[in-house]
């Protein structure tokens, strides 16, 4: 269950806005299907930590092939592939 908190609902009121900074992280998680229209208003700071959750998102979707894949072997073992 969510926490009704002060920085939940300025969270939510910048999502509604449609804030730049929000929209563009939700398109990096991929929260969203696109995107903000205008990212003109993000700074290279910005821009640097989004590209920082962009590579942290591909560095544990490797993580989770990796488990998947020796999970499978480990099973194919014990089935006596």
């Amino acid at each position: 269950m969510l926490t009704d908190s002060p920085a939940r609902r300025r969270t939510q009121e910048r999502w509604k806005a449609g804030e730049p900074l929000l929209a563009a992280l939700a398109a990096t998680v991929v929260l969203v299907a696109e995107p903000a229209a205008d990212a003109s208003d993000l700074t290279d700071d910005t821009a640097t930590v989004l590209a920082a959750v962009g590579d942290a998102e591909l560095e544990l979707e490797g993580a989770r092939q990796r488990r998947s894949i020796k999970e499978a072997a480990l099973y194919n073992i014990w089935r006596g592939e």
